[in-house]
């Protein structure tokens, strides 16, 4: 109890990064969530003290992103909006803490209705899957547990099997990434279980703590199904680098413009793509990350070898690809030019006619015609 006291006095660099990532998500995914939908549950079931030292935590950010969201005019002309929050966390303590800063800060009670409690998550996590008032509405939930071992393959693949859900998995990877070589752990131990449930390699020396997290990545893709159909999730990765520190972030999702949405957050606050420089967080970058990233040179790659596997693809195909790779289509569409200017491959209408000028590919974020592009 008192190290969990200790960690909510103060906000350190990683938490930072990690709560700016969930705010810009928030932003970008709550007013369209709320335009489509009218309302949506966001279940913070690790909530904290609300606090973090003199800083705010993801409860309060979310409360007060919220109210930002809800002055957008389009939101202001629709009724019946409703917002269902639930902060959880096991520790009464930190719950009465949030409750009283929740009553310092003013928002719609009509639109957003907030329920606090203090179990424990393997007690609340069944509730929460059979709540049948809230069954056919969006779900966001967020999972950042104090310790790695809480949450559970199977607690991710339950959530996800929900109508419309995404979840947002903090991961304290180092924990975890530094005890993978060794041998002293029986298979009882809960590093060695959760290293073993949540990779697809197990115990072997990953090289990196990047690699390590692509490993878990892969077991993600690989487990977890969306609403029982076996559909394969989206899953965006995010290294946080503190240098002696490194944790990860991991959205889980079965909305392809959620994942969109993510990559571009991502592309804007990482050096590389793929990992946030906790020190240079907030520092102007003189290059477009994809200009000077391995990350997007591999993707090239492994676009290239799909493309050519393929021999024809629509430009649906292309996006899809593009983004559940951790990329935006305006990236992709730069590759399908020099291959295009190297007479490598040639583009279509529906109809058959050929397609010369790249503003007519429909290469974008949101997919109006299908054209089809095939290998020369």
């Amino acid at each position: 109890m008192a190290k969990t006291k200790q960690f909510f006095d103060r906000q350190t660099a990683l938490t930072e990064a990690k709560t700016k990532i969930y705010q810009e998500y928030i932003e970008g995914y709550l007013p369209k969530l709320l335009m489509r939908f009218g309302t949506c549950l966001i279940a913070d079931l690790f909530c904290g003290a609300g606090k973090n030292g003199n800083k705010n935590g993801s409860p309060l950010i979310l409360i007060e992103r919220i109210n930002y969201i809800l002055t957008v005019p389009q939101l202001k002309t629709k009724s019946n909006l409703k917002i269902h929050i639930l902060f959880n966390d096991k520790d009464k303590s930190n719950i009465e803490n949030l409750k009283k800063e929740l009553e310092n800060i003013s928002y719609d009670k009509s639109i957003v209705n907030v329920i606090l409690k203090s179990q424990s998550y393997e007690n609340i996590l069944p509730e929460l899957i059979r709540q049948p008032e809230k069954a056919k509405i969006p779900k966001f939930f967020f999972l950042d547990p104090f310790s790695y071992a809480n949450v559970k393959m199977n607690d991710l693949q339950n959530l996800m099997q929900l109508h419309s859900s995404e979840i947002l998995f903090f991961s304290p990877l180092f924990h975890t990434y530094r005890f993978t070589k060794s041998e002293t752990f029986d298979e009882k131990h809960k590093t060695r279980r959760f290293i073993e449930e949540f990779t697809t390699k197990g115990m072997i020396d990953y090289g990196n703590a990047q690699n390590y997290m692509y490993s878990i990545r892969e077991k993600l893709l690989k487990v977890i199904t969306i609403n029982k159909k076996n559909i394969t999730p989206y899953v965006r990765p995010v290294l946080l680098d503190g240098g002696a520190t490194k944790n990860g972030l991991f959205l889980i999702t079965s909305h392809q413009k959620g994942m969109l949405l993510m990559n571009k957050i991502l592309i804007k606050n990482t050096d590389d793509g793929s990992t946030v420089n906790v020190k240079g967080l907030n520092q102007p970058k003189l290059f477009a990350t994809e200009e000077v990233s391995t990350f997007y040179d591999d993707f090239k790659k492994r676009f290239l070898i799909f493309l050519n596997e393929n021999k024809e693809l629509t430009n649906e195909d292309i996006c899809d690809f593009t983004i559940r790779e951790g990329f935006a289509p305006k990236q992709v569409k730069r590759i399908i030019k020099e291959q295009f200017n190297n007479k490598k491959l040639r583009v279509f209408s529906m109809t058959g006619e050929e397609i010369t000028s790249s503003i007519k590919w429909k290469i974008a974020d949101d997919i109006k015609e299908i054209t089809k592009f095939k290998i020369v």
